[in-house]
């Protein structure tokens, strides 16, 4: 099947090395849920030391929280479930509670080439898969800063910074993508 460019770099499935073969060996033996700390205290303690490593290497303050999930769907739509809390908490709207029926609209501005598990993961979370504001991309897939709309009221931004046809995944180091229309915090 031919992929969708000639720059295509997802689906790069990296060399197995023997631990790591060795770990899935394990992992498939072991066969357990290791979704709760207390049947299954080594996972949340390996869960624990990735999250100091992810605070080190990201510069993150103490209180920062990890969640480890099974995809780029369940990753955006548990960060949109973060997002969409908040938003309609600083709207006064009580969303665990009261359900996104009569809640404050909210904005959602996502990139033009955004990936499909964002859609997705958009329906599930009750924001639905059209009802977003898209915004262009260059030719590395990066958001285009000078195209943000100005936002006012409840607004969630799923930023991009690249797409899996360029490799252009990341921002440069130190550098900040500022979004027009929001106050410098």
């Amino acid at each position: 099947m031919a992929m969708a460019g000639p720059r295509f770099f997802g689906f790069v499935i990296g060399g197995a090395l023997p631990t790591t073969l060795a770990a899935n060996w394990l992992a498939g033996a072991w066969d357990q849920n290791t979704g709760l700390a207390e049947v299954t205290p080594l996972s949340a303690k390996l869960e624990q030391v990735a999250l100091r490593w992810l605070r080190d290497l990201l510069g993150l303050p103490p209180e920062t929280g990890v969640g480890f999930v099974t995809g780029a769907t369940m990753a955006n739509f548990t960060c949109l479930a973060a997002a969409r809390h908040a938003v309609l908490a600083q709207a006064g709207w009580d969303v665990e509670a009261d359900g996104m029926f009569g809640a404050p609209e909210v904005t959602v501005v996502v990139g033009e080439e955004a990936h499909p598990a964002l859609f997705k993961a958009l329906g599930l979370a009750g924001f639905g898969r059209t009802r977003v504001v898209r915004v262009p991309v260059d030719r590395q897939g990066r958001m285009c800063v000078d195209a943000f709309p100005t936002l006012s009221g409840p607004a969630i931004v799923c930023l991009q910074a690249g797409n899996v046809n360029t490799g252009a995944d990341h921002l440069a180091a130190g550098q900040a993508l500022p979004v027009p229309g929001r106050a410098e915090r």
